[in-house]
């Protein structure tokens, strides 16, 4: 028997689609959002990452400009550090990637130099984890509570955006 694994869940997906997640007119309305994250945690990426099966797709970011990242919009789930958060609905935060066993082999961390991560889900009125918005950091670094609660204010801010949208 397989385990259940919530990035596969259909319901989760559809809610994904229904709320149109990878449209590009979701960046602007996120962008300031992820800037206050990066502002607010003195660090210089933050993302709001939609996790889907196969992939993580960026849906709004601060940081990244010049990065093959704001090319791509995205890369394979199998390095996002925010499918944890899909999978545990809670809080994800690394002080250091360099020495964490399930990222320091990651190609965001030995080819990209990410040294800390610290993400917390988006979780829809539904009750769905539609992704992450996280910040990420080139230097190691702790993580206070107050950091993940102010980073938790900002992912509800984040997902009353999204869900706006739906209603308009």
């Amino acid at each position: 028997m397989t385990a259940y694994d919530p990035l596969y869940d259909a319901a989760r997906l559809q809610e994904i689609a229904d709320l149109d997640l990878l449209s590009p007119e979701v960046d602007p309305i996120l962008a300031d959002v992820a800037a206050q994250a990066a502002a607010r945690l003195e660090l210089p990426v933050s993302l709001i990452s939609v996790v889907l099966d196969e992939a993580l797709h960026v849906a709004g970011s601060h940081g990244i400009d010049g990065l093959w990242l704001s090319e791509t919009r995205g890369h394979p789930v199998e390095w996002s550090f925010c499918a944890t958060s899909v999978r545990t609905r809670d809080a994800f935060v690394v002080e250091s990637a360099a020495t964490h066993p399930e990222h320091a082999a990651n190609p965001l961390v030995t080819q990209d130099g990410v040294r800390c991560y610290a993400g917390v889900p988006l979780i829809s009125s539904r009750g769905y984890v539609l992704g992450n918005l996280c910040v990420v950091g080139l230097e190691e670094r702790s993580f206070s509570p107050a950091d993940v609660e102010v980073l938790r204010d900002l992912a509800r801010e984040a997902v009353r955006r999204i869900e706006a949208r739906r209603a308009a």
